[in-house]
């Protein structure tokens, strides 16, 4: 059975959490959690801690700072929801189980919210509840927009999206891990992909799916295998561009239209 592929940034990023019980808003995908090599998903990354690093900028180092300093916690970090706990991948991501609450919002719920009159809110145990363990792990958002060199010292471009397959490593004995399977990588870093470009079978209207084409016509796959080198200043490939699968090769033919 083929293993189901996903792309990070069109499938999960931005996505509103819900819980998969009630179907109440949780959070919103920030950031995802990587670990291992290949990398793959541990987890769902929330709040200013998750979403200023990979806005980056002014705005992002505005954003942590702000959150480390109301934070209550001496060490805090981004709001962590273990990958296992993903129930459905749709219009919004339901997660099972009883996520923890961030520390933040926990704070703010005791000590304000709990103390207005009327708030309808329970005073409960001030104990603050178990962290999950966190391993060293890179951030999904850090490989976005970065710069791509093919083996010669060619610009290839910039990573747009990362393609994710379901064929990691078990997680929890639950389900398995999606790994980093590829980099979409465009010629031009302001291009932003839209999702029309990506198959199966490209269902965009014909005029969209022609200026779509054109604009992307130089996108390229850049497998997992092929990456030499990652760091800050992005990714250096073993590989010459030439090599490189380009993007329409993600089209596959549509059954509903056969």
């Amino acid at each position: 059975m083929r293993a189901r592929e996903i792309h990070a940034g069109l499938h999960l990023l931005d996505r509103q959490v819900v819980r998969a019980s009630t179907g109440r808003l949780v959070c919103k995908v920030d950031d995802l959690e990587l670990t291992g090599d290949p990398p793959h998903v541990t987890a769902i990354l929330a709040g200013p801690l998750a979403l200023g690093p990979r806005i980056g900028g002014v705005p992002g180092r505005l954003m942590v700072a702000v959150a480390e300093l109301l934070s209550p916690l001496e060490d805090p970090q981004p709001w962590r929801i273990p990958m296992h706990l993903l129930t459905e991948l749709g219009s919004a991501v339901e997660v099972g189980g009883d996520p923890e609450e961030p520390a933040l919002e926990t704070w703010t719920r005791r000590n304000i919210i709990a103390r207005i009159p009327g708030s309808g809110t329970e005073e409960v145990s001030r104990e603050r509840p178990a962290r999950h363990e966190r391993h060293p792990a890179a951030r999904l958002g850090a490989y976005l927009d970065k710069p791509v060199l093919d083996a010669e010292g060619t610009r290839v471009g910039n990573v747009a999206d990362v393609r994710l397959r379901q064929d990691g490593p078990l997680l929890m004995e639950v389900q398995q891990a999606f790994t980093v399977a590829e980099l979409i990588v465009v010629p031009h870093w302001h291009s932003r992909l839209f999702g029309y470009e990506r198959g199966p079978g490209g269902r965009a209207p014909k005029l969209v799916s022609a200026l779509i084409r054109g604009r992307f016509a130089g996108a390229r796959l850049v497998a997992w295998d092929q990456v030499e080198t990652f760091g800050p200043d992005g990714f250096v490939l073993n590989v010459p561009a030439s090599r490189l699968a380009p993007l329409t090769d993600l089209y596959e033919p549509d059954p509903r239209r056969r």
